[in-house]
């Protein structure tokens, strides 16, 4: 096997098995979310109680579920995209257009990386009040979700220079 191949392998499977990573957190996070919402309703109007917190940990959780959903959207391939006028062009054109589009969403992805790296900076050692604990834990999702994303960007041009996948495909696959 070529240098060049064994490269495009090493980095198809860094790719999968961080997707599968951001997976398993994003699930774990769901089921916390959900069984959290579950619990303070069955508190709530079954028993008039509740659990302080609650609240607020489903929103931190609701957060971290968007940011790694986003992520595993761009290396599927299946974030939102409007494809209509890109699909009226060559083949060869699309590929550039996709090339140009997935720097562009790199950059976009890695200038929200830093403001937010900022930011937590700044805010992140107050404290949640209700959870006590650092800002910064709720707030790491942004740098997270946004590494990530930036990543699978740079993997797919990668990728799709070097010809081990395909640029200039639709982002969402019609079934």
């Amino acid at each position: 096997m070529s240098k060049e191949k064994h490269g495009d392998l090493t980095m198809k499977r860094f790719e999968s098995v961080l997707v599968k990573a951001l997976e398993l957190a994003f699930s774990v996070c769901l089921l916390l979310m959900f069984a959290l919402i579950v619990l303070q309703v069955t508190l709530r109007y079954g028993f008039n109680s509740s659990v302080s917190g609650a609240n607020e940990l489903a929103t931190i959780l609701f957060g971290y579920t968007s940011a790694l959903g986003i992520a595993v959207a761009f290396a599927r391939r299946e974030h939102m995209a409007i494809s209509w006028f890109v699909m009226r062009l060559s083949p060869s054109k699309r590929k550039v257009v996709d090339g140009i589009g997935l720097v562009l969403l790199a950059i976009l992805n890695v200038v929200i990386f830093g403001y937010s790296i900022k930011w937590i900076g700044t805010t992140g050692t107050g404290m949640i009040p209700v959870l006590q604990v650092p800002r910064w834990t709720s707030q790491i999702a942004i740098p997270i979700g946004t590494g990530a994303s930036a990543l699978f960007c740079f993997t797919k041009l990668y990728l799709g220079l070097r010809g081990a996948e395909e640029l200039g495909v639709p982002w969402t696959q019609e079934d």
